[in-house]
């Protein structure tokens, strides 16, 4: 089948990035978040630029991962805070603050675990892989059945962050499927999108703010979802 985006067959499997994609980021998402984390707030920006530094490079497993996270952070001049107090920081308050914000961004994604089912009855895997982790408290916050999911990963826990293509690969390689069999939906071509086409994999960009040529809408989605479970 043509799906009318430039794929000529139905993939066997799809893997969805979770932030921004299985979600809308909503505006107010933030804002919370800094409420939430008050009165540290200010360390969510700096970490999360901290830990884009680190993004494209294989750690091998999180333990290494996050000794780097805590390294760079702790490098901050603005903060007295050691390596430890950083990652303990990350996983507890950070973490805490992700999973509670999720209930502010249930069912913007209208029909979507409608949609997901019906690419399952279709049997097509499927996969959510974000690059944080956390995720099952995550999908159980924004109301999305874990159950509708073969696969749920994280590139943190991983060790190897988006644009890395391993942990997509190991995806394919615990279903099966070969690399270019599988569908990768995402919201940021430099992360999903530059992974995806490491693994050799197809690739649909999801965009809720800017309208560009080849980016869909969800309800552009919904339709292109729909034609892959014909």
């Amino acid at each position: 089948m043509d799906t009318g985006n430039g794929l000529s067959a139905t993939p066997k499997g799809i893997i969805f990035d979770l932030d921004g994609t299985l979600y809308h980021m909503r505006w107010y998402m933030r804002p919370i978040m800094f409420l939430w984390l008050i009165p540290h707030s200010f360390r969510l920006p700096r970490f999360i630029r901290s830990r884009e530094t680190l993004a494209g490079v294989d750690w091998e497993n999180s333990v290494a991962l996050y000794h780097q996270i805590g390294i760079v952070c702790e490098a901050l001049p603005t903060y007295s805070l050691s390596a430890s107090e950083w990652i303990r920081w990350i996983q507890c308050d950070f973490y805490k603050a992700f999973v509670g914000v999720m209930t502010c961004m249930r069912y913007s994604r209208p029909h979507l675990n409608t949609t997901l089912n019906t690419l399952r009855q279709r049997g097509i895997k499927l996969g959510v892989l974000s690059d944080y982790g956390k995720i099952e408290a995550r999908l159980k916050n924004l109301a999305i059945p874990v159950s509708l999911f073969d696969t749920i990963a994280s590139s943190e826990e991983v060790g190897a962050l988006k644009p890395h293509p391993r942990p997509f690969l190991e995806i394919a390689k615990a279903w099966n499927i070969d690399p270019e069999q599988v569908l990768v939906v995402g919201d940021r071509i430099d992360t999903d999108g530059e992974a995806a086409k490491a693994a050799g994999m197809n690739f649909v960009q999801i965009n809720d703010r800017t309208k560009t040529s080849s980016a869909l809408s969800w309800p552009q989605l919904r339709t292109f979802l729909a034609k892959c479970a014909e």
